[in-house]
């Protein structure tokens, strides 16, 4: 086995990665490696890897600024029998086209394994009409209570894809694009537990009237399952060159582990989609204000704090009806989000204080459909609002139940008034 250039990270540079001189740090650098090498033992897994020996890193000083990309792109030498060395190499995406992107540091190490067969090989695709845009692991502050990685992280992650995605559209293109998510829908299909490898890939589904449509999947490379779907809906100012940087980029040949190529259209919504205003008889189930930390890059509060508020308010939503966590823990019973439908209105500014309104629009047999609209606390305004399927479930018989006739009762007080 001799496999080059196999990319095994890709991200953004966060405030905390640099150092007071504009570098990257490089107990940074040294995380990102780790990342790396995680993902390649995941990628590796046929083979039961029983020891790893750091050979040597190097570090260059380049000046590196917040939400840039960089990723990791290493090869894979067969050295012996039971020894396969691994050289990472951390780039720099670079900002336009007339240069290539830089060197952040190097690292080489051996993995040390038995009886490795020599016609190994890894499970990768060569595809056109993609483009993969974010690879990362599931981390312990990603995951809830259930040791499932949380929905804001699923979000927040596919937020730093599209970030990605547009930092490579830039490097072509002269001027920084801006552009706006409108709208999300995201699926879920497979959890995703701590120390998953993921990978999100994106299609162009149109790009015209200024709106590009992008359908994604979130991979999980070690289950080899997609574990989400996305469509979202981005505005940006679209010319001839720009529609020209796209179709060429996503026209090019790209690496993926991704085995489910065929993008196709999520299934359609059911039912009317409740007004943008709040409904009189809402529910209060979350009260939180937009934090540094909460910054995205247009330094405005992310995707991941909106989505974060809504996990917070399913919480509070299910405590009123009965399903607190003294209920939840005594019958081994946890909740799972199906199906998201967010829409974007406003910005959310530094230090905005909000409120999440709640109501139940639909009440199944074992489906709930309930809808958190976001408001600007001082002006009353609808930040966003989000339309959610989810279910009960039983995680011992790991499958959705009925919805207890105590939990029904409550939640119909809460049915939308329109």
């Amino acid at each position: 086995m001799n496999t080059q250039q196999i990319e095994t990270f890709k991200g953004l540079v966060k405030s905390y990665d640099i150092s007071d001189l504009g570098y990257l740090k490089k107990s940074s650098s040294t995380k990102f490696f780790e990342d790396a090498t995680h993902f390649t033992k995941a990628v590796l897994k046929d083979l039961i890897i029983d020891s790893e020996k750091y050979l040597e890193t190097e570090y260059f000083d380049t000046s590196i600024l917040e939400h840039m990309t960089i990723y990791v792109s290493s090869d894979f030498k067969l050295e012996s029998q039971d020894k396969i060395k691994i050289t990472h190499i951390l780039f720099l995406l670079n900002k336009d086209n007339n240069s290539e992107d830089q060197i952040l540091s190097k690292q080489s190490l051996n993995l040390i394994s038995k009886n490795i067969d020599k016609s190994f090989q890894l499970n990768l695709t060569n595809s056109n009409g993609i483009y993969s845009a974010f690879k990362d692991l599931v981390r312990k502050e990603d995951c809830d209570q259930m040791s499932h990685m949380n929905v804001q992280y699923y979000f927040g992650k596919h937020a730093d894809a599209i970030k990605c995605l547009f930092n490579k559209i830039n490097s072509f293109y002269a001027k920084k694009i801006k552009y706006k998510i409108l709208n999300e829908r995201c699926i879920f299909s497979r959890e995703v537990h701590l120390n998953s490898v993921l990978e999100i890939v994106f299609k162009v589904k149109s790009i015209e009237d200024n709106e590009l449509l992008l359908l994604s999947k979130v991979y999980s490379i070690d289950h080899e399952n997609v574990s989400a779907y996305f469509e979202t809906s981005i505005s940006l100012v679209v010319n001839k060159q720009i529609k020209e940087i796209i179709s060429h980029l996503f026209s090019s040949s790209c690496s993926t582990f991704l085995n489910e190529l065929d993008f196709s259209n999520l299934r359609p919504l059911t039912d009317n989609r409740p007004p943008q205003n709040y409904s009189r008889n809402s529910f209060i189930s979350c009260k939180s204000a937009v934090n540094t930390w909460d910054l995205d890059h247009e330094a405005m509060g992310s995707s991941q704090f909106k989505i974060g508020c809504i996990s917070d308010a399913a919480t509070q939503l299910f405590t009123y009806c009965g399903a607190d966590f003294n209920w939840r823990n005594e019958y081994d019973i946890g909740s799972a989000a199906l199906d998201y439908s967010v829409r974007y209105f406003k910005d959310a500014p530094l230090g905005m204080a909000v409120t999440m309104h709640t109501n139940f629009t639909k009440i199944g047999n074992k489906s709930l459909k309930f809808i958190h609209h976001m408001v600007d606390d001082s002006t009353g305004d609808v930040i966003m609002d989000i339309e959610v399927v989810a279910v009960l479930f039983d995680l011992k018989k790991r499958k959705s139940m009925v919805v207890p006739e105590d939990f029904r009762a409550k939640a119909s007080k809460l049915l939308i008034d329109n």
